[in-house]
């Protein structure tokens, strides 16, 4: 059997429902359900320490056995207390009390060394792994069905990249069946927030053998999205993906978008305006899923490229405010995106990524080290002026990329200047 490990991600959540009442109805449901099982926890650990004690601390006495073995069963103390509809909670109480218990007696409680649990108010509301089911709708937003019909949206924090692209990676992953999902739990954080502390199960992967040293270098470019090559065999390369699918895709979305704006000039107001408003969001939504869905196809298939030619190391340029000055195609698709794709898959690959300096990475010779702004007068074509090489430029900047060692790191600082003759 496949050994597993064991993610765990905090998820904010809104209840969807378009009737209001209805939605306070839900997020009510949850509280109340919150509160019983609060209420059963401390029912259930009182009952076993109760007993523990009447049983002279014995736990092999046939009183304790008994007890044990009746509360098991028939779970007598859950007098007066409704559980949520289609929560488990019956179930998960048991199997936390009797855990908490177990490690109480074995972490000193018998000789007065720890105390037993005391849950408290606030404590998140458990649920199985199998009443969480994970979807798209047609946005592409995330969606998690879950018991009493009650649906959520995954919110994605605005300000913070590399903790979506992750997290997005991951939630597609859990939608494919890749990832399983184990016990998770809701709770109300202090700004009276929904969170899911979702726990996710996945298979180890068996680590590929790498060639120390080899580097996959990745250039992003105008006319194509992203070029590689190793660094010691160059002429192992590949290009991935197609301006021109995103191209069309974008102006497809500026077509509709036009058409949106015109409608909204045409309505006053009221409710087809409110419409109106609501479809020219949406499409907005769409077109970042579409943007993100392409980033998510392009990274798997660079990381799958590198681990095939066993390279231990990816780099990439670190491109910042005037380094993105020659990516005019920035307007069309996400750089920054693909590379923290790239990144967190890689990593989860045991693959090691690394950011170079992208100073003149396209202006040098791959061949000699020749630099000149003149080495590419063209977009697509490189030619050395010195001693005529003549590649494409994209071609030629992902060799001198894979081969750079002039790094930046985690806290963005030249680690040391490259030096131009």
């Amino acid at each position: 059997m496949a050994e597993t490990d064991v993610l765990v991600r905090k998820l904010k959540l809104c209840v969807i429902d378009e009737d209001e009442n209805v939605r306070k109805e839900k997020y009510k449901f949850i509280r109340d359900a919150q509160y019983r099982q609060y209420q059963l926890l401390n029912r259930y650990m009182s009952y076993l320490t109760s007993e523990f004690y009447q049983s002279e601390m014995d736990l092999k006495s046939e009183r304790y056995k008994e007890a044990y073995k009746l509360s098991t069963k028939d779970f007598i103390f859950e007098h007066n207390i409704e559980y949520g509809k289609g929560v488990d909670t019956k179930s998960l109480v048991k199997r936390k009390v009797q855990d908490d218990f177990s490690t109480a007696i074995k972490n000193g409680f018998m000789k007065g060394e720890r105390s037993i649990n005391n849950y408290k108010r606030d404590f998140p509301l458990m649920t199985n792994g199998r009443a969480l089911k994970f979807e798209y709708d047609e946005e592409n937003n995330v969606i998690i069905k879950w018991v009493n019909k009650i649906r959520f949206k995954v919110i994605l924090s605005a300000n913070k990249k590399n903790v979506n692209a992750e997290l997005v990676h991951t939630l597609h992953k859990i939608i494919n069946g890749e990832y399983k999902l184990g016990q998770s739990s809701l709770y109300f954080d202090k700004n009276n927030n929904l969170m899911l502390n979702l726990s996710i199960h996945f298979s180890k992967k068996e680590k590929v053998p790498y060639i120390e040293g080899r580097t996959l270098g990745i250039d992003l470019g105008m006319k194509i999205p992203a070029y590689a090559s190793v660094s010691d065999k160059p002429y192992i390369r590949r290009y991935f993906g197609d301006v021109l699918e995103l191209t069309k895709a974008k102006e497809q979305f500026k077509a509709r978008r036009t058409r949106l704006q015109q409608q909204l000039r045409n309505v006053k107001g009221g409710k087809g305006r409110k419409k109106k408003l609501k479809s020219f969001e949406n499409l907005s939504d769409k077109e970042r899923r579409f943007t993100q869905n392409y980033n998510h196809q392009i990274s798997r298939r660079i990381v799958d490229f590198a681990k095939e030619n066993q390279c231990e190391y990816i780099n990439m340029e670190y491109l910042e405010g005037s380094s993105f000055t020659d990516k005019k195609m920035l307007g069309t698709w996400t750089y920054y995106e693909l590379q923290q794709y790239i990144k967190y898959k890689a990593e989860m690959d045991g693959i090691k990524v690394r950011f170079v300096n992208p100073a003149y990475t396209s202006q040098t010779c791959s061949k000699c080290g020749y630099v000149d702004s003149e080495n590419r007068l063209e977009q697509e074509k490189f030619v050395c002026k010195k001693c005529g090489n003549s590649l494409n430029a994209d071609y030629n900047a992902s060799i001198n990329i894979a081969n750079s060692t002039d790094f930046v790191d985690d806290k963005k600082k030249n680690n040391k200047k490259k030096k131009v003759a």
